[in-house]
């Protein structure tokens, strides 16, 4: 059996999503989590859903009732809501987040760092010193520019960061960076 998590299913930019279960053969063992937090802007709410085998989701059930009771009402009907009536709101947001990603590429290739273009979700990692850690540090104490070392997710000597914020904001975050001898 495999996990997919596809919370980022929604915001895909330059490739089309394609679901794991949906591969041949693929159906019966995969066991699909997703949720409202990243494409619904519903971050902290905590709604979210799996699809699997009925008896891989029966036993989820049990689990799960003993660790929660259930998604607060005001929040199941924010899901409906979000279901029902956001497509074009979704669709505002992700192209959002592809110009901003695009900005930040061309501020980075400005001060002649390169960085990979993703196909998705709202992050980028950027090449910094081989003690990611303490480049991060260094950032969020002189820059007052918050980063998460890329040790954290395997990949040692980058940053990652979010570029869920305005654009102003971005480009000031990058100017913080160049004034602080970071890039």
């Amino acid at each position: 059996a495999v996990i997919s998590d596809e919370i980022y299913e929604r915001i895909v930019y330059d490739a089309e999503h394609v679901s794991l279960a949906s591969l041949d053969g693929m159906a019966d063992r995969t066991v699909t989590i997703n949720g409202f937090s990243k494409a619904y802007s519903m971050t902290g709410w905590r709604l979210g859903y799996l699809h699997a085998s009925d008896e891989f989701v029966g036993e989820a059930g049990k689990l799960h009732s003993h660790s929660v009771s259930c998604a607060t009402n005001f929040v199941q009907r924010a899901g409906i809501e979000a279901l029902e009536n956001t497509e074009s709101a979704v669709e505002e947001m992700r192209d959002a987040f592809a110009d901003r990603r695009d900005l930040l590429v061309d501020l980075f290739d400005e001060h002649g760092v390169d960085v990979d273009v993703g196909d998705g979700a709202f992050y980028m990692m950027i090449p910094v010193a081989d003690d990611d850690q303490a480049w991060c540090e260094a950032a969020i104490e002189e820059a007052s520019v918050a980063c998460v070392p890329g040790g954290a997710f395997n990949a040692p000597g980058y940053a990652r960061i979010s570029y869920a914020a305005s654009a102003e904001r971005l480009r000031e975050a990058v100017d913080r960076l160049v004034a602080n001898d970071l890039l």
